[in-house]
């Protein structure tokens, strides 16, 4: 299949794959941020789309068979973004981008019926800067009629945080998905042909982690906490009678993660630790119900993006695997339903990752944590490396691993058990504390003269400000990026309200305590001198809402250094956002400007 077109012969970047659908694949070239590439059997071709909103780029796209497709506009990496479509130029402030394309939806003015789509939104009259949780609503639009006719779907009384979109393979039918207090809702919604009411039905509650719902292959299938060791597929919906058979995958093979075409489904696996872990792609069709393997496998494979759609009949995927010589290739492939065989489409270039060195250290309650070492010079970075911060980071990860082949930087990175729920485990702060534990191991390793720097993002910032309150001789700088600093309030800041079933709450008073332990704003400030602190906000960034990272900044400026900085981004960076880039540029040039502060090694290693 041919990989040009119009792109000219360029290499095809795809860090920012957008979708699959029934006309094509697409994805957007990282290179110029905005392109649109779309890929059938003719091969690659540019597309032209709708002019867009200055400032804004497109989040998602509806793939149209003929003519331009419809897009969701957003800031870049923000969840805010701007519904627009050819030939209707309203405008409505969408929360949460999702999009699903609907081929018949009646008419509200009188008009045939005709096609339309089912988005997530704000209330009519809404503005930019209101809160981003209030007023979530799920709306079903009419091709080429007004915005203000959009039929708002009733989901419940109190507004929801985290609401999506989802196709299924009924073409008239969507799932929707809304999570609050740790419980996923899932209604699918269905609006009727002939009198236009919006039809919704329960499905059964989501109440283990990472579930997902999709309907592939003609029937429907469920995956139970995908990506922990409980992991399982099931033919069938959760209440559908034993919720289904479960589907064999071989013995020591995690799944992490599913997506469903027309006429099957494609599960992402993970296997083996360290430098042996490897991801591979399994397709599943209903018949037989055997998971076939159609890519990766080998150590070192990994699919940092993939794309499938119950209404396409294909799945595309980028797959880094290491080669012999030891470098590392990224290759875009395409699996054709029916084909045993994944076609190359594209390859783009993708650096090696750094032979790491394992080194252990024994937190407190003598928990073994394996602290991984990349490169042997220059300041030592400890990164708190969990599946969240190498997926957020991911564009700052790279850059790091640049360094460090440069030897400018020596990575460790950590994998700690900050997130476990502070209140239920029994001597509750232990998992905050691993990082500082692995702090004391680098400090007697590299010595007292190199840089020591800590850099934590989202949930990981507790553990590094932590770490750094409750030693600061350690260290020479820290890094807080998108960071939940107050687990005393956080309830009343954005999302928070929805977080108590997992970090606890702070109105019992028995969850209080520890919280009030554990929180960074509230830690009594240490009496030796503090290092400089760089914290990074997102504009659009929902999840941690920046005032956790302001209010730490406010109460550390009598005391260090502080480099506050805020960016258009949401919680989550994309390779193809310049903001992300100027972010990741100021990390790199704090760690490379952190002088190494005279100290006693053996008084700060106790």
């Amino acid at each position: 299949m041919p990989t040009t077109g119009g792109s000219a012969g360029r290499p095809v970047a795809v860090h920012g794959l957008l979708t699959v659908g029934t006309a094509g694949y697409w994805w957007q070239d990282a290179e110029s941020g905005a392109r649109l590439l779309r890929g059938d059997a003719t091969g690659v071709h540019a597309v032209d789309m709708p002019d867009q909103p200055d400032g804004l780029t497109p989040l998602t796209v509806h793939p149209a068979a003929e003519g331009p497709p419809v897009v969701l506009y957003g800031r870049p990496g923000g969840d805010y973004g701007y519904l627009s479509e050819s030939g209707a130029p309203d405008t409505v402030l969408a929360r949460r981008p999702s999009l699903v394309h609907l081929a018949c939806v009646p008419s509200t003015t009188g008009g045939t019926e005709g096609p339309g789509f089912v988005y997530t939104g704000f209330a009519p009259g809404a503005r930019l800067d209101d809160p981003p949780v209030d007023g979530i609503r799920v709306a079903v639009h009419r091709s080429g009629e007004p915005f203000a006719n959009d039929r708002a779907v009733e989901l419940g009384a109190d507004p929801l945080a985290l609401v999506t979109v989802e196709a299924t393979g009924d073409p008239a039918t969507v799932l929707v998905r809304s999570t609050a207090h740790g419980v996923t809702t899932q209604r699918l919604l269905r609006p009727d042909p002939v009198t236009g009411r919006l039809v919704v039905t329960p499905l059964p509650d989501a109440r283990t982690p990472r579930t997902r719902l999709l309907l592939g292959a003609r029937r429907w299938w469920h995956g139970e906490a995908l990506g922990t060791p409980r992991a399982v597929l099931r033919a069938g919906p959760p209440g559908d009678g034993e919720d289904g058979r479960a589907v064999a995958f071989p013995e020591g093979t995690a799944l992490a993660w599913a997506w469903g075409t027309r006429r099957s489904v494609l599960v992402r696996t993970v296997a083996g630790r360290g430098a042996e872990a490897a991801e591979a792609l399994y397709r599943v069709d209903d018949d037989t119900l055997d998971a076939r393997l159609v890519a990766g496998g080998r150590p070192g494979d990994s699919f940092p993006e993939v794309a499938a759609s119950p209404a396409a009949d294909c799945a595309l995927w980028l797959k880094v695997s290491r080669e012999p010589d030891g470098t590392t290739a990224g290759r875009m492939e395409l699996l054709l339903d029916g084909e045993q065989r994944p076609r190359p489409l594209s390859s783009t270039g993708w650096p090696a990752p750094m032979p790491r060195t394992a080194r252990y250290c024994t937190a407190g309650d003598g928990n073994r944590l394996p602290v991984q070492l990349s490169g042997t010079a220059g300041p030592v970075l400890l990164l708190e490396h969990s599946g969240l911060t190498a997926l957020a980071n991911a564009p700052l990860e790279r850059a790091l691993e640049e360094l460090a082949r440069a030897e400018r930087l020596t990575l460790a990175r950590v994998v700690t058990r900050s997130l476990v729920p502070a209140h239920r485990v029994p001597g509750g702060e232990r998992g905050y504390n691993d990082l500082l534990h692995a702090a004391r191991l680098l400090r007697g390793t590299v010595g007292p003269r190199r840089p020591l720097v800590v850099l934590g993002h989202s949930m990981g910032a507790v553990g590094a400000a932590r770490a750094v309150l409750l030693e600061p001789a350690l260290f020479d700088g820290w890094i807080l990026r998108f960071p939940v600093t107050d687990l005393v309030d956080f309830p009343r800041l954005g999302i928070g309200r929805h977080w108590t079933g997992m970090l606890g709450d702070p109105s019992r008073t028995d969850q209080l305590k520890a919280l009030t332990a554990l929180s960074p704003l509230h830690l009594p400030l240490p009496a030796a001198p503090v290092p400089p602190v760089l914290i990074q906000t997102g504009t659009y960034d929902t999840r941690a809402d920046a005032r956790h990272g302001l209010r730490l900044a406010d109460r550390l400026r009598e005391r260090t250094s502080v480099t506050l900085s805020s960016y258009p981004v949401g919680h989550v960076e994309r390779f193809c956002q310049a903001a992300s880039r100027r972010a990741v540029a100021e990390v790199t040039a704090f760690i490379l400007g952190c002088p190494a502060v005279a100290r006693d090694l053996e008084g700060a290693s106790q």
